[in-house]
């Protein structure tokens, strides 16, 4: 399990994550639940972490608009 701290509410970028096609959890005020598994291969991984990047960015050019 991994948490990921955000500057904006978790659940605003748990939707941005159902836009990617990546599943997240909400877990307090300020923390993104990560629950990978734990054989999970290289390439999975990193196409998780390309999805979460982009939904990131997404969050970054709607707040700038």
């Amino acid at each position: 399990m991994l948490g990921l701290k955000c500057r904006i509410t978790p659940a605003e970028v748990v939707k941005a994550g159902y836009a990617q096609h990546l599943l997240t959890v909400p877990a307090a005020d300020n923390v993104l639940r990560l629950l990978p598994a734990l054989n999970i291969p290289d390439a999975d991984l990193a196409e998780a972490v390309a999805r979460l990047d982009r939904a990131a960015t997404s969050l970054e050019k709607a707040a700038v608009a």
